[in-house]
């Protein structure tokens, strides 16, 4: 009946799930074509038929891991985004990036294999909008605020996101600290916006 049904749902999920942690470890290891799908089957502790139950061919599995891993690093990106809205500019900023790194770190392993892929992973990350956008929005906040300069409101948002990527970038492919300098990323590039006082 509807309880079996459940069940039987629940453990597919389950199965599902086991296969793609395998693979993000042994891909992460080994690279995308490195690890053969026998391994990932044995360390998912599956037939490797049933690997095949549930992704048809490398790709699949491949483009399984990506959407799946997208589907819960999003959800959380977007949540640093929306945080902080109560605070001013300032904190607002810190508290972003912090929660930012924060987000990256959880999912770390997965980012490594997506930078390291770039060439061949399915597209549709939407993380550089996503960020673009966030500082946009703290900055017209700190525009309105007087805290930003008006001159600075475009570029700002640029230099920010251009540097949290490219910070968070070498730090997980050097397989370095990401969270713990994001105060001074920010006085880095508010000393800049706001000028030699």
């Amino acid at each position: 009946g509807e309880l079996r049904s459940e069940m039987r749902r629940t453990v597919r999920e389950a199965v599902r799930e086991a296969i793609l942690d395998a693979a993000e470890e042994l891909f992460a290891q080994r690279g995308l074509h490195g690890a053969a799908l026998l391994q990932i089957a044995r360390r998912a502790g599956v037939a490797v038929g049933t690997l095949y139950n549930y992704f048809t061919d490398r790709d699949a599995l491949i483009r399984g891991l990506f959407e799946s891993r997208r589907a819960t690093f999003r959800p959380r990106l977007l949540a640093a985004i929306a945080a902080g809205t109560e605070l001013a500019f300032e904190p607002r900023l810190r508290r972003f990036v912090r929660e930012v790194f924060e987000a990256f770190e959880s999912h770390r392993r997965f980012l490594k294999l997506a930078i390291e892929n770039e060439h061949a992973k399915p597209s549709g990350s939407t993380t550089p909008q996503d960020l673009l956008s966030g500082v946009r929005d703290i900055v017209t906040a700190g525009v309105r605020e007087g805290a930003v300069p008006t001159d600075k409101a475009e570029l700002l948002p640029l230099a920010m996101t251009a540097m949290i990527k490219s910070i968070a970038v070498h730090r997980i492919t050097a397989g370095e600290d990401l969270v713990g300098d994001t105060d001074a990323i920010v006085d880095l590039v508010l000393d800049g916006a706001r000028g030699a006082r």
